[in-house]
């Protein structure tokens, strides 16, 4: 779905040569791409619940990153869908209680970091949903109208109401309106959605946001074609104003994406014509028809909408943005968004979301990257299993994050960084390990901030899970920088499975609560061929079962369908009814499969009589990772027989334990799917057949060759070195790393299956890869044909 500007000859010269060229990440209009992931190293953490909240689980956890805790600071009685959130100049937490109509102020007078009581500080709304704070008084979001509140005789209670701007456009859907004030620029903006997932609108101020000065006067559209601009916010460097958005709903479980982006003024932003950078919506949707004819002046806008700088999974409804501009939390954080996610996978989006992300840019939003933050509210697979909704995220005047959820728990969490902050430096560490492979390591452990009382750091590794040592002291390598230096083999009898290398940065004498526990997950693959695990052919698998859901539950299956069958007897149907709504088919295992057992996953696919003419998608997913199988060339609905689908686990991400096997999509009809299986794993990524160094360093040529979905590498390094084997396409750019790491003396094997670094399928040619070990270098090419 992207495209890199060409490069001239001199670039594949330099390329030769051995001169590195970094890739473009620039991708044409009429495209998108989701944003790239970076890791936190996310750690499962006990969420602390004070006694006068034991109406809650006293079993919540959340995933964090190293030295990150979490406690619950407040959930009352009285909560009913708690959404966004403000201090006032005195340090009190306010809160828009939405569904009961009221403010509530959440006092902490003990500094124990849990609220006292929750006080009515403010009635008579429509539909609370944002509050601020100017000038001492309170200033609320509410459905029709922005309305102040001032407090007379500073007993926290807000007696005086007045109408700062009325007549917001209300009718329809999306009517929470989110209000940010820009006290430095003397602005104050506001939110308004469109009335419906997706039609032509005549309403001048919906689907926009509006500008105020900050005496009321001055109101005007800002932006335009935004369909729920639902979090905004201040960046502290360029002052400007960013948005994050929920697209339409009728359009595939992958599509459109959400965006989050710089809110411009006179920007217009796609709706109800276009999403992403410039891509139209799909009008052959009987939900969208009415909105045709197209007009030249609609083509016109869409040609001036700019590429967003975040686009992240389809129906994941990210909620608040926030940028943080506090000390307390490690400094990469400092001036980075955090963004609250509010659905997810149990609600048919494509990743498992309910989630706080973190995004990282520069302050212009250009080089942007996103990271789960925290994640965790979602225990299982279904929507009951999620036991909560983050919404709104504030920053508290010691540097601590709120968050709160509105749904299954009402609750406020607080985030808090310890006083230690460590994190990986530069390492070695391997994703993957082959029993009785030798692993050398090399780690730097960084401390970016030491104990304020001087204490000394104990920084130690355990290696245990892999069958070396508990306790092995990493030594001081100055700046704040502590090696991890140990050589060991994975012994014979290791069990395969995911595994982990812990670290703990302990202050001597201080309290374990104040440690940063550092991990490394390495899938340590088995020795042996695995076999296969037939998911469905002539039946499910023993305890598996098989779940459909769509937003109006109109899908039909049949088990034991004979009309169309792969192998054996039967397969399996699925019909549609609606044809206009997101669908999907969960197989689930009795419990988490560990990964490492398979290396691919198969099934046969027809795709019925109907007619595929309507922009329909068909995908998969599993372990948090969507496939487009249409849009990536694995399926072909115009041929109407079985087709054998056949995509690599590698492909999915990172190894996972694998939860469930997912297709998905939004055609109307038909479809057959037969022989679902997870292929057993057999010894592929090193074939160390000792320790001793081969005698040359050579590069093998790829097989197959030409390939059309995954080629195999195979070479040979004589000596311990860093090494690195990269794929380049003949204009000089880099598609993708496969290997960058120090590997010791052997023979290897990788595969490359057509992507490149951010998991898009590349185009059909004549591709290189290289071979880098120490000084020496090697290249070869290869040959993919679509």
């Amino acid at each position: 779905m992207g495209s890199h500007r060409p490069k001239t000859l001199a670039v594949l010269v330099l390329l030769l040569l051995g001169v590195a060229v970094s890739a473009q990440e620039d991708y044409p209009p009429g495209t998108f791409r989701l944003t790239p992931r970076i890791d936190l190293g996310l750690q499962p953490v006990r969420v602390h619940v004070p006694p006068q909240f034991d109406h809650l689980p006293q079993d919540l956890t959340l995933n964090l990153p190293p030295g990150f805790r979490a406690s619950v600071f407040a959930s009352f009685e009285n909560f009913n869908r708690p959404r966004f959130m403000a201090f006032d100049d005195e340090g009190v937490l306010h809160v828009a209680n939405m569904d009961n109509d009221e403010i509530l102020a959440l006092p902490d007078r003990d500094g124990d970091g849990a609220a006292d009581e929750s006080i009515v500080v403010a009635t008579n709304f429509d539909r609370p949903h944002s509050v601020q704070f100017y000038n001492g008084d309170l200033y609320v979001g509410d459905r029709p109208r922005i309305l102040r509140y001032s407090d007379l005789d500073g007993d926290g209670i807000f007696e005086e109401r007045s109408i700062f701007a009325d007549d917001i456009p209300s009718t329809g859907s999306h009517s929470t309106r989110t209000l940010v004030i820009d006290e430095p620029g003397g602005k104050m903006y506001l939110g308004v959605g469109w009335p419906c997932d997706l039609c032509r609108n005549r309403g001048a101020e919906r689907g926009s946001v509006l500008q105020f000065n900050l005496d009321g006067s001055g109101r005007r559209v800002y932006a335009t074609g935004v369909r729920n601009l639902i979090g905004m916010d201040i960046h502290p460097v360029t002052g400007q104003l960013w948005g994050t958005n929920n697209g339409f709903d009728h359009q595939g479980v992958d599509d459109p994406p959400e965006w989050i982006d710089v809110i411009r003024d006179g920007g217009f932003y796609g709706i109800p014509f276009a999403y992403g950078y410039q891509v139209w919506a799909d009008f052959t949707n009987p939900s969208y028809r009415d909105i045709l004819p197209i007009t030249p002046a609609d083509s016109a806008r869409v040609a001036t909408m700019q590429r967003p700088a975040v686009m992240v999974p389809a129906h994941t409804a990210p909620m608040a943005i926030h940028f943080y501009d506090h000390e307390q939390f490690p400094r990469r954080y400092r001036h980075a968004a955090f963004i609250a996610l509010h659905a997810g996978h149990a609600y048919l989006a494509p990743i498992e979301g309910y989630s706080v992300l973190a995004m990282f840019s520069e302050p212009d939003g250009s080089r942007a990257r996103i990271a789960d933050f925290i994640t965790g509210f979602q225990t299982g697979v279904e929507v009951e299993d999620v036991w909560g909704r983050p919404n709104g995220i504030v920053t508290g005047p010691d540097g601590s994050l709120y968050v709160s959820s509105d749904r299954d728990n009402y609750v406020i969490i607080r985030i808090q960084h310890g006083q230690v902050a460590a994190d990986w430096g530069r390492h070695n560490l391997p994703d993957s390990l082959a029993v009785g492979t030798p692993l050398s390591i090399d780690a730097m452990v960084h401390v970016e901030r030491p104990p304020v009382d001087g204490s000394p750091l104990v920084v130690t590794a355990d290696l245990s899970q892999l069958g070396g040592p508990p306790d092995v002291s990493l030594m001081p390598a100055g700046e704040g920088d502590f090696r991890l230096q140990f050589r060991m083999v994975a012994p014979p009898d290791l069990r395969p499975g995911l595994r982990k290398i812990r670290v703990r940065v302990h202050a001597s004498g201080a309290s374990e609560e104040g440690d940063v526990h550092l991990g490394w997950q390495i899938a340590v693959l088995p020795s042996r061929r695995q076999e296969d695990l037939i998911v469905y052919d002539e039946v499910l698998a023993e305890g598996w079962t098989l779940v459909n859901n769509t937003f109006f539950d109109d899908l039909t299956r049949d088990l034991r369908e004979d009309l169309f069958v792969y192998s054996g007897e039967v397969s399996t149907s699925f019909r549609t009814k609606s044809g206009d709504w997101d669908w999907v088919l969960r197989y689930r295992p009795p419990e988490p499969l560990d990964p490492t057992r398979f290396d691919r996953i198969t099934f046969a696919f027809h795709p019925g009589p109907v007619d595929w003419s309507n922009g329909e998608n068909f995908n998969i997913y599993i372990a948090g990772t969507l496939v487009d199988l249409i849009d990536e060339g694995l399926v072909d609905p115009a041929v109407k027989d079985w087709q054998l689908v056949d995509i690599p686990l590698t492909r999915f991400g990172r190894a996972a334990p694998i939860q469930e096997i997912t297709l998905g999509g939004d055609f109307f009809g038909r479809i057959y799917v037969d022989d679902v299986r997870l292929r057993g794993a057999s010894v592929r990524t090193a074939i160390l057949e000792d320790e001793s160094s081969p005698s040359a360093f050579a590069l093998a040529q790829s097989y197959p060759n030409p390939f059309n979905s995954e080629t195999v590498i195979e070479y040979r390094i004589p000596a311990t070195e860093r090494v690195r084997l990269r794929i380049y396409n003949l204009s000089g750019q880099v598609v993708t790393d496969l290997v960058d790491e120090a590997l010791a003396a052997g023979t290897y094997q990788t595969q490359w299956d057509a992507r490149d670094a951010t998991g898009h399928p590349v185009a059909s040619g004549v591709y290189l890869y290289r071979l880098q070990a120490g000084d020496q270098v090697l290249s070869r090419k290869l040959v993919l044909v679509r």
